[in-house]
């Protein structure tokens, strides 16, 4: 063999060397990229978890506070309740007979929300009034309107 060829191989040889090495240094770097890319995965997890964690704690907290306000608004509709019987009792006595009767009826079903209220946990409640706005949700929207406008003529006439 002469000096050349030697040259050549050797030169083949330290190409092949350092293409190996390269190959080398290339799963390495693969293997760092597949830990990072496990090290990102095991974050998202944590974090995921982390805010189902945060978002049951606030919707058990918001239960709870549901559930002490709750007695509250059963009281005003009882009282609302009260206040119409009174008034089908005024219309009984004018002999507006149909008007009576309507208040009347207007009466016992805001009784009978009253009860439904105060026998039911805040979550079922929830889960009823979900169900109700898929199903009805004109008529969900249009109460949430008229029960906001109702509340709020009862706290500026509390206020006074």
């Amino acid at each position: 063999m002469n000096d050349t060829d030697e040259r050549f191989m050797h030169g083949d040889n330290r190409q092949q060397g350092s293409a190996g090495s390269n190959g080398a240094q290339d799963n390495a770097h693969q293997s760092n990229g597949r830990q990072d890319d496990g090290q990102a995965r095991q974050n998202r997890e944590q974090a995921q978890q982390k805010a189902k964690e945060t978002a049951d704690q606030a919707r058990q907290e918001a239960l709870r506070r549901a559930d002490a306000q709750k007695g509250f608004v059963a009281d005003y509709i009882s009282n609302f309740s009260e206040a119409v019987r009174s008034m089908a009792m005024q219309f009984k006595d004018q002999d507006q007979v149909s008007l009576a009767d309507y208040t009347y009826r207007l009466a016992d079903r805001t009784d009978t929300l009253a009860d439904h209220l105060r026998d039911e946990n805040s979550e079922s409640l929830l889960k009823q009034a979900q169900d109700f706005s898929r199903r009805e949700p004109a008529l969900f929207i249009g109460g949430m309107v008229a029960g906001g406008f109702l509340l709020s003529r009862f706290l500026k006439s509390s206020n006074r």
